[in-house]
Parts: structure tokens; sequence; C-alpha cells
């Protein structure tokens, strides 16, 4: 297969014959995949492009700066070329490793002074082209714009871009004589110092772009035949297959990324086949795939001795079995590989994601907890982010880390920490309309993407996690005449769901004007009705069952809940549902908890004592309880 030639490539052999200096930005750290002797596609770097530019351009020598040994090295692309004395260096070939020894450090205004009569050197020359690579031109000048050798240089360099000319047809075999070109790199213009001159037209800014996905196919496929040993058309089947999954994992990454992959399936004796595999390597350090393991199945389906993954969550999360219900299909979408299938956007989406809405108590975060643990693991925990602490102008800074220059740079961010120490995690974003308005770009970039960018520069991947986001909007509000609208556990079920479904797009369309991030949620808005009166027994009784088992494993006693008290319990429980499961739970603290606490301070229970609480009444804001106590 024949490599096409990029755009920016051929914008640089078109800017070369007409401009005296060019900026190249961008991406340009990466490998770009070119035509190689044989005309099939070759990673290359920066220096060799360039270079190979200015030689098909007639070019008599090139230059690069070797940031690394603080040099200058030449190549001669013909060997009568006689260079301008200042401008010998030693020979070398671009993607040569650097050459041993060197001189010691010069002293910086000895540099600044070199420098300069370099670049008047090149510029003026009258010979055969040479073309001068900086690959670091933010360390032009030293990086210090106040001083001033630094801001005369910068000024030398404007200067020169105005007075600088082709050379002469005597001294070029092209058809167009081009100049002796100067070519700066940054990944940023914003990087280069004070007073560059960025906006001079005689300066051509060159935006080197990310990786398509042509040719990151390309790249994918000569990975693949130097795993394998074959060309994938020729085998076909899995090795075909294994180009495709390449060219999916590597979405978002540059081709370096891909080679790195490359080594790791080396290093780990992977075949191709397993291409996906050291791509989840290299991106969450996690070579097997835990969403497609048998425990996870087993979980979501259950077994002769334990609950599949609906009965297990409706056992967590009491009278929401519709969303119970919405929750696993989330879930067993994600262990099937299967999350975003339907788009043409980036594979590398995180697994899961789920928006609950709904009225406090109702199980929300119970319901990620429950989640968590599924996935995970028994002893698991959502990794939890309280958004209303996030409400500032500075919250992103929280999340991904202050940018290089501020205070707090070295430390990270919380987000990104997190998912950089726990790949396969349960994201719990809490109260998500309390969150800042510039917060919702870093959940648009997650949830497209899959991966962040921390303030240290460093790329954090939230591909194998599960993201939930929680909130009470709609609950209460604004009626049609401006009155105020309160839903109620009375409220029928459909009125609640069309209610909260309302708010949330009048949130995201409306409040913060972001549509698209509604839209990314899609069909993952989960409405959770109010707990009614019949879900109250089973609060109760989880609830008593765990004061129970404290009682037991604290004191060595057994404590029962007569049918009167219990029906005390369940009659004040029921009378307070605007409060939901956390009403009940919270009401069998005050009744229960808190005076048996008093009475076995009072009087220490004694071993395999049995405590019966026979009665519960309530004297104004206290409680009290009839107890009759057998020794053990």
């Amino acid at each position: 297969m024949t490599a096409a030639v990029p755009a920016w490539v051929r914008e640089l052999e078109m800017a070369v014959p007409v401009y005296p200096q060019v900026l190249l930005t961008g991406n340009v750290r990466d490998r770009y995949m070119l035509p190689g002797r044989d005309g099939r596609p070759q990673p290359h770097n920066l220096l060799q492009v360039v270079r190979h530019t200015c030689q098909a351009q007639g070019f008599g020598a090139f230059l690069w700066h070797d940031m690394v040994r603080q040099r200058i090295l030449s190549e001669q692309f013909d060997a009568s070329v006689r260079l301008p004395e200042v401008l010998n260096f030693p020979d070398a070939r671009p993607g040569d490793a650097p050459p041993g020894g060197g001189d010691e450090p010069a002293d910086p205004m000895n540099q600044l002074q070199r420098l300069r009569d370099i670049l008047v050197a090149l510029v003026l020359n009258r010979g055969p082209a040479i073309g001068a690579l900086f690959p670091y031109a933010p360390a032009v000048g030293g990086g210090d714009p106040n001083d001033p050798e630094a801001r005369t240089l910068l000024w030398l360099v404007e200067a020169l871009a105005h007075v600088a000319a082709p050379v002469p047809p005597s001294a070029s075999k092209a058809a167009v004589t081009p100049h002796n070109t100067i070519f700066w790199v940054a990944e940023r213009p914003e990087q280069l110092p004070r007073g560059f001159p960025v906006d001079n037209r005689r300066l051509r800014v060159i935006s080197v772009p990310e990786p398509s996905r042509d040719e990151r196919r390309a790249l994918a496929r000569r990975i693949v035949r130097n795993l394998s040993g074959v060309e994938p058309e020729d085998q076909g089947g899995t090795l075909l297959e294994a180009v495709d999954t390449l060219t999916s994992a590597t979405h978002g990454m540059r081709n370096v990324e891909a080679l790195a992959i490359e080594r790791l399936a080396r290093l780990r004796g992977l075949p191709a086949e397993r291409l996906d595999d050291a791509a989840r390597l290299y991106r969450v350090g996690v070579v097997d795939n835990p969403w497609a393991s048998a425990a996870l199945r087993e979980k979501i389906i259950g077994s002769a001795d334990r609950p599949g993954g609906e009965a297990y969550l409706n056992s967590r999360v009491i009278g929401q079995p519709d969303a119970v219900r919405q929750a696993v299909q989330v879930i067993t979408r994600s262990a099937t590989g299967l999350t975003g299938a339907q788009t043409g956007s980036s594979p590398n989406r995180p697994r899961g994601v789920l928006f609950l809405s709904g009225p406090t108590g109702v199980g929300k975060t119970e319901l990620a907890k429950g989640i968590a643990q599924l996935i995970i693991g028994d002893d698991a925990e959502p990794i939890r982010f309280d958004m209303s602490e996030f409400a500032g102008e500075h919250a992103r800074d929280r999340l991904i880390g202050a940018p290089p220059g501020y205070v707090g740079h070295d430390t990270g961010g919380e987000l990104t920490n997190a998912v950089r120490a726990n790949p396969m995690s349960v994201l719990l974003f809490d109260e998500i309309d309390k969150a800042h308005p510039r917060l919702f770009d870093l959940f648009l970039q997650i949830l497209e993407d899959g991966r962040l960018t921390d303030g240290r520069g460093a790329t954090v991947f939230f591909t194998e996690t599960v993201l939930i986001f929680t909130s009470n909007l709609g609950i209460r509000g604004k009626g049609p005449s401006g009155e105020i609208v309160e839903l109620s556990p009375q409220t029928d079920r459909a009125a609640v769901q069309k209610t909260l479904r309302a708010a949330f797009n009048e949130f995201f369309d409306k409040q913060i004007g972001r549509p698209e991030l509604r839209n990314r949620f899609g069909g993952n808005f989960i409405a959770m009705n109010f707990i009614q009166p019949e879900h109250v027994p089973g609060i109760l009784d989880r609830a008593l069952g765990s004061v129970i088992e404290r009682v037991r494993r604290v004191h060595d006693a057994e404590l029962e809940v007569g049918d009167d008290a219990y029906e005390t319990l369940r009659g004040h429980a029921v009378g307070q549902l605007d409060h939901g499961g956390r009403g009940v739970l919270n009401l069998v603290e005050s009744a229960l908890v808190n005076p048996l606490s008093v009475k076995l301070f009072e009087v220490p229970a004694t071993p395999g004592e049995t405590i019966t609480v026979v009665k519960i009444d309530q004297d104004g804001e206290h409680w009290k309880l009839g107890v009759d106590r057998c020794p053990g």
C-alpha cells in the first residue's frame, strides 16, 4: 500500500521556496506515516520530514540544533558545497544518536552571540540554500524575555525575516530558488518567548494535526505486520481484525504511543491478535480485560449460590426496580463491549455512564455503591466527588491540577490522580448541578474521548471507568403561574418521571446551555421515584438488622424488637416519606439507637443477655423505650 502524504507536509513543501522562516506547531513530537523507500508507509520524526523536504527542494545543506548536547549538527547534501566558516559543524544524519563527548557548557552570553552569528550567516548565505531546524524554539534566547540580550536576539529574528532573499539562481538546481530557511518548532505558539515574531507575514505558521484515522490505520497495519511476519491482507481474518482493533484503540492517541503499544506487545510476548490487551496495558496498566471476565458475567447473570446483578441491587436499593433494571442493562452493555457501538465516535469512551435523578433519600448513592461492589468487589466503594464543593471559579484546578507556574501544580488533580491510581473504578459525581459551569467542559471530554490531560500534561484514561452523576433537579420548582410546585410521595410515578426529565433537559439546554452534554448521556438518564409506604418494611428491617448485629458484636447480647415497637416505627416512617429511605434510617437512630445507648450506658449488657424492646413512645422531641432484659 502506497502512503499518502499528509496535508501539512504538502503545505511545508509549498512554504519552503516562498517563506524564509517557518513555525511548526501542534503535534510536533510525534511520528508521521510517510512513504518509505519501498513506497510503503514508514514512521518518520519531524527532523526527518523537514530534512527530506529541504533535500527535495534543492538545498545544499541542512543544520539542526541538538538541544541535549547544546550543539549545532549539520549534513551536506552535496559534498562540493562549501559552508561559511561560522556554519561548519560536526556532520551527522537526522535520526542518528547524538555524538558523544562535546565541549563543556558554554557561557550563556557567548551562546547568544554565537546563535546571532549563525542566524546572520545563514540568512546572508549566497551559496546553495541551507535549512536550519530549531526543535525547541521556546528556548531561543535562554527563555528570559527580560534579558536585554535575549530581546535583541528576538528583534534580530524578525529583522532577518524581512531582509532574507532567495539564493541566486546560479546557486540552486531547483526551478524556483529557495530561501535559506529557518524552521522553528513549538508545541503551542503561546510557549514562545514574548516578542517572537509570530505575526510576521514573512513567517509561515504550519499546524501539525493529530494523526488521522487513515494514518493510524497505516501504522496499525505496519505494527501487525511486524508482530506476525506477514501482510495482514495476505492472511486476512484475525490479522485484519487486529488492524481494525488497534486503529480503534489508538483513537485520540499519537503515533508515538501506538509504537509504544507495539513495544509493550513484544515485551509481554503478545501476538498481533492481542494488541487490544497491549493497548489496555498502555492506557491503564492492566493487561487483562476485567470487563470480559467470567467472574463479572457470573455476578450479572447469577448462579445457584449467588443472586444475579438485578436481584443483588434490588436488595441494596429498595423500591426502585425500574432504575435497577436500567442500571444493570448499562453494566451488561459495558461487559459486552458495546458501549457507544451505535456511534462513529471514540471507541475509548468510559465503560458506562448513568445519570440518576430523584428526590433525596431514594437510593441514588446506594445504587452507586451497589454497582461498585457488583463490578469491582464486595469491599469496593465508588470514588465520590461532592460537586457542591466544586462550585468555585478554580474548581477545575482541583479536579485536574493547577497549570504550570501556579500553586499546587506538582500535586496534580483530585480526579486525575484518583483515576490514575484506580483505572477500573466507579466515579460518583453527587449533585452535579451544583458544579461550576467550567467543569462541564471536562465532563464532555471524558464522555466523548475517555481521557483528560492533567495540569502536568499527563494523559489519564477513563476507558475502564463507570461514571455516575446524581441530581435532584425538578423536585421543587415554579409552576406555570410562578407558584412553587413540589413533588411528593403522593405524586403519580409517571408525573414524577416526566417532571424530572423536563428539569434535566431544562438544566442542560437553557440553564448552562450545553445540550451536547445532555446528548452524551443519551438513554442513560434514570428517574428514581419516591419511596412508597409498601417499601418501608424492607428498609426498616434492614436498618433494624444492622442495629441487632452491632449489639451482638459489641455487647455480646441479643436485641429483639417486639411487634408493638415495630409498628410504632413503621407508622412514623410512613408519615415522613418526603425524606425517603434516609428518613427511615434517621428515625431508627432517634427512636431506637439513641435511647437504647442510654440504657446500655447506665446498665451495661451481660454476655448472652436478651434485650427486648416492647414499646416505643415519643415525648415531645424525645423518645422512650420500654424494654425487657433477660440475663443469658
